[in-house]
């Protein structure tokens, strides 16, 4: 069958915006994971607008990331956060509530402002999970102990919005706490992250004579796993 000219030129345009956003992703996606190399800032609103229309916020374990990889930001750039946030309001609702607990994260007066905002038109079970967040203290996150995975993936955020060592020493401090599945989860992590970042593959090399034999053990099998999917473009 024939289709007429227009059903086949909007067709193309569908296909080309569509890998433009994919495109786009991808390039947010790098900016992101490559950010501690490079921190290009001024880049923050276009990739937040990427990320969110390509669901990356929507992945597993990704809020809890975002929340800890855009607190360090923020907290290194007060002067641009509202601008930022100006920038934000075209986001859906939940973004834009991943976005203020980033910034109630990193100490800023300005998050808990917002999350209350929020909270007014909220549906009860968010009222009350934005009640019991303000409800403490905001902690930077290189002092938050991990105790779960979602914890454990607000590290990994800070590290790759900084590339400290403190945030994966503080994942290893886990290691051994008897929390459930948190032994795994860090192996998991470390393996995966350290296969895709020379910094981490470093860090957990060092740490390796540092740390007791129980957390070594965990170490060590990370590494030999990282090694096996160690991919050359490793940044």
């Amino acid at each position: 069958m024939k289709l007429p000219r227009f059903v086949l030129a909007a067709s193309f345009a569908l296909i080309a915006t569509g890998a433009a956003l994919a495109g786009n992703a991808g390039r947010a996606e790098a900016w992101l994971s490559g950010y501690y190399k490079d921190p290009q800032p001024a880049e923050l609103p276009k990739a937040v607008s990427s990320l969110s229309r390509a669901g990356y916020f929507e992945g597993e374990g990704q809020p809890a990331q975002a929340i800890g990889f855009f607190s360090t930001v923020f907290a290194s750039n007060p002067g641009l956060v509202d601008y930022w946030f100006s920038q934000f309001r075209a986001l859906p609702v939940r973004h834009q509530r991943m976005l203020a607990s980033a910034l109630w994260y990193a100490g800023d007066p300005r998050g808990e402002s917002l999350l209350r905002e929020m909270s007014i038109n909220s549906s009860p079970e968010i009222r009350d999970g934005i009640d019991r967040l303000l409800t403490s203290n905001a902690k930077p996150i290189v002092l938050t102990p991990v105790l779960s995975e979602s914890s454990m993936n607000l590290q990994w955020g800070a590290f790759l919005a900084s590339g400290r060592e403190e945030y994966i020493t503080n994942i290893l401090a886990a290691v051994g706490s008897g929390q459930p599945g948190l032994n795994e989860a860090a192996r998991i992590s470390l393996a995966m992250n350290a296969a895709a970042h020379s910094r981490v593959m470093e860090i957990c090399r060092v740490q390796l004579d540092k740390q007791p034999n129980e957390v070594r053990s965990v170490l060590k099998a990370a590494l030999n796993e990282a090694e096996l999917h160690r991919k050359p473009g490793s940044i």
